[in-house]
């Protein structure tokens, strides 16, 4: 028998039941902006009650910047909304009532202000909604980071773990080859048309963030099954803004006075309409004398001139419809490319590179809150090599002379159609669908006029006579689509599900392909800041023109001689052949995990494990493929299977507000069963085989950030000395990278691969001052680069005959660092 308490209790329970339905809800529906009225997705805003329990309410705002948030009650609350890439919106108070209400949040994007020093950087933090394994780096990190040739951004891709820059210069993410990542700038493909590398230039100051996504990104994202890098570049707001740095040259007194370095940069950006319509536009030069220590006199720099321009304007000609036009142009002349102690000035080449790109893209909101984008973008490019004579080229154990063999012209084009229609759905949780397609065309052509070189013993007798057939004009065009479908579902705010499938066809290979795409984020209710993230997709490589038709080039006449000086019986001529209609697209599966949690004092721990296999890659082999035989035919197959495996952690953290700093930690193994690339020009011997490619570095340790000096202490000049100075640097180690061993015969000796370099290691440390002279605002770094002077050679002798065998060279010495940026008004 109930008691007469219980049966109070129990009607007063079920009173509140019936009672709160009939409660007026307190609705907040909005939009989160950027400074020019674009919405900005996975914001987090928080609602804390003013007064009361302070109880906070958080969301996130989807793809269109929509957030949607149920408040306890009605009164005064403060609102603050973070993202990274942006300054906190710091909290301010809004009065809500019952009912709906509407609040529409503006973030500005980082960037460096003189107008105000009251702002706050948005700290790491966990969204709980993302599934993919995205990365950032902003424009304030690629500023401050004192990462080596820091005008080039290129060079501030390895801050991101998992991306290594070989000892040629190319990049790697996450395990695979340079052609094996996607690049866009503002969503167009900017590969080389020819190569798939990453060649083109952008001012440092012109770009608002780097976006990586090394696994689990969504099908929109392009080619790539090492990953995708978004190059996402800034534009003006309502402010007109001018900055210049390093306007002053670079003065040296190494081996006479000169002008060794000049790295001018100036940005303008600003309205040309008032809340509608904004330019931003991005200079940046970079003048190079490169000084060999090693060689003699007058015969020891290499010159380069680069420069690049990014003119970006966008037109919002409603608040629903957004144009936005660039324009990219890229210059490069090279003097002596190539030059090393091993390479002689008259080895070198002559190099000149163009690019030019165009693009234009319409965003259209629907009447049903959905995303229409049209988009096209046209390419042309220029690439030639011009040897300094044409005299016959010398290989032998101590080094090079003679004129480099390689002579060639080429012109490149592409141009790139993208459709895309996002429409939100409810439907058993929230749903974000986005079908689009991509369709680009691209061609090249090419002249080849290559001339002979011979390879040298030890002794001085000849091992090796190449010659070259007549020149050759090489060309090819591939027309590609793609089409794709993706879903975001949140089940629930803590449950997300992105599931997505990609349909590609090519001109050359023609299989349709099908890719799959699925990962999936939950961030457990009973253990709160942490999030576990899973997902598998099989992805494709773009088809790489440079591999497909080097059956066009020249074939190489080889005669092989005896020490005698007496030549075998047969000159062997080396094929590279390609059955173009047996040839499969490149794919790969790749499996991730990951984690991430909060720790104390907002320190963001990141750990993940990705896991790749790589199959139908293209390789050259065949029965007589690398052999000394009449005829070495080399056959393009689909034989090659990359491997990689990586562990890695990560911490992160801001501080200060306006300071942040990073350390990793990744182990990692990238090898492959075909790490032998067989070219027309390549004067080695050895059959295809496999093992640890050549970019490998199983260990790798990166740390960087930057923090203010105290400025509180000691004489009163001491501390205005250090007001407004900071500190910054960039510590990296790693395992030296492998490469192969070769005799005095041009013969391979062993596995390929099977030494590596020493390790590398490397601290750059950066001081700088903010300085107010003659009503404006500028800042000055100083610092080193390679602080230990640390060897880090990228060149070795690996001539196994050679008296200098294992010599290294090459590598950045310790070297002065100076910086001088204008800011503008104070």
């Amino acid at each position: 028998m109930r008691s007469r308490g219980e049966i109070l209790l129990r009607a007063a329970a079920w009173a509140l039941a019936l009672a709160a339905p009939l409660r007026a809800q307190v609705l907040v529906q909005g939009r989160v902006l950027d400074e020019n009225n674009a919405p900005v997705p996975s914001a987090q805003v928080e609602f804390r009650e003013a007064a009361g329990s302070g109880a906070v309410r958080a969301v996130v705002s989807d793809e269109f910047g929509r957030f949607r948030a149920e408040l306890p009650s009605a009164g005064v609350y403060s609102v603050q909304a973070r993202k990274d890439g942006f300054f906190v919106l710091k909290e301010s108070t809004a009065q809500f009532a019952e009912g709906l209400n509407s609040l529409t949040v503006t973030l500005n994007h980082l960037r460096e202000l003189v107008e105000t020093v009251d702002v706050v950087y948005s700290p790491p933090a966990i969204d709980p909604t993302e599934t993919a394994e995205r990365k950032q780096l902003n424009n304030m990190q690629i500023l401050e980071v004192p990462f080596p040739a820091s005008q080039d951004f290129r060079n501030a891709l390895p801050m991101f773990p998992g991306v290594t820059k070989d000892r040629f210069g190319q990049l790697h993410f996450y395990g695979g080859a340079s052609d094996q990542t996607s690049y866009t700038l503002d969503g167009f493909n900017i590969a080389d048309v020819y190569t798939g590398t990453l060649e083109a230039r952008i001012s440092i100051d012109a770009v608002r963030s780097l976006d990586l996504s090394g696994s689990r990104f969504a099908p929109d994202k392009g080619s790539g099954s090492a990953g995708a890098l978004e190059i996402v570049t800034d534009m003006g707001d309502d402010r007109l803004r001018f900055g210049a740095t390093n306007f002053i040259p670079g003065i040296s007194m190494e081996r006479g006075f000169l002008v060794n370095k000049w790295t001018p940069r100036l940005t303008v950006s600003g309205p040309l309409s008032r809340g509608r319509a904004w330019l931003h536009n991005g200079f940046d030069a970079f003048y190079d004398v490169d000084t060999v220590r090693e060689l003699p006199r007058g015969e020891d720099r290499s010159r380069s001139v680069t420069a690049g321009n990014l003119t970006r304007v966008q037109w919002n000609l409603t608040p629903s419809h957004i144009l936005t036009a660039n324009l990219l142009v890229n210059f490069t002349e090279t003097d002596h490319y190539g030059l090393s102690f091993l390479n002689p000035i008259e080895t070198t080449l002559h190099q000149r590179r163009r690019l030019y790109l165009g693009a234009i893209k319409d965003q259209f909101h629907l009447p049903n809150r959905g995303l229409f984008e049209f988009g096209f973008a046209a390419t042309r490019g220029s690439n030639a090599n011009t040897p300094q004579g044409n005299n016959t080229y010398i290989i032998s154990p101590s080094g090079f002379r003679g004129n480099n063999f390689n002579r060639f012209q080429r012109d490149t084009a592409r141009e790139q159609w993208i459709f895309a229609v996002t429409l939100p759905l409810s439907a058993g949780g929230k749903h974000e669908w986005k079908i689009g397609a991509d369709f680009q065309r691209r061609s090249f052509e090419q002249t080849s006029a290559r001339h002979d070189f011979r390879i040298l013993r030890e002794d001085g007798t000849l091992a090796r006579w190449v010659r070259f057939l007549e020149s050759r004009r090489l060309q090819k065009s591939n027309f590609e689509t793609a089409i794709y479908a993706r879903d975001r579902w949140q089940l629930r705010e803590n449950l997300s599900v992105s599931a997505g499938l990609r349909a590609d066809w090519n001109q050359i290979t023609r299989d349709p392909l099908l890719s799959p795409r699925l990962s999936v984020a939950w961030s457990p209710a009973f253990f709160w800041g942490i999030k576990a993230t899973a997902g598998f997709g099989i992805y494709n490589d773009a088809l790489n023109l440079d591999l497909l038709t080097r059956h066009q080039d020249q074939c190489p006449l080889v005669s092989y001689y005896s020490r005698t000086a007496t030549p075998f019986p047969q000159p062997v001529t080396l094929l590279l052949l390609n059955p173009e209609q047996n040839l499969r697209t490149p794919r790969a599966r790749v499996y991730s995990l990951g984690l991430e949690r909060m720790l104390a004092g907002g320190v963001h721990l990141s750990l993940g494990y990705t896991r790749k296999r790589g199959w139908d890659g293209f390789a050259f082999d065949g029965a007589s493929c690398g052999w000394i035989s009449e005829t070495s035919a080399c056959i393009l197959t689909n034989r090659r299977r990359d491997r990689y495996d990586a562990w890695e952690a990560s911490l992160r953290s801001a501080f200060g507000g306006r300071f942040e700093w990073l350390v990793s930690y990744a182990y990692s193994r990238a090898r492959s069963n075909a790490v032998v690339d067989f070219t027309p020009g390549n004067p080695i011997v050895g059959p295809q085989a496999g093992g640890p490619l050549s970019w490998d570095a199983p260990h790798r340790l990166l740390a960087w950030g930057w923090a203010p000096l105290p400025g509180n202490f000691g004489p009163s000049w001491m501390r205005r000395f250090f007001r407004d100075m900071g500190l910054a640097s960039l510590i990296e180690t790693r395992s030296g990278f492998p490469f192969s061993v070769y005799n005095e015969e041009g013969v391979r000796v062993g596995p390929p691969n099977d030494r590596r370099f020493p390790a590398y290691f490397n601290i750059n440390l950066h001081a700088e001052k903010k300085l107010r002279l003659w009503g404006y605002l500028w800042a000055l770094r100083a610092g080193y680069n390679n602080l230990t002077n640390h060897g880090n050679p990228n060149v070795v002798n690996n001539n196994i005959d050679s008296p200098f065998f294992l010599a290294y060279g090459g590598g950045q010495r310790r070297a002065t660092n100076v910086r001088l940026r204008f800011l503008g008004r104070k």
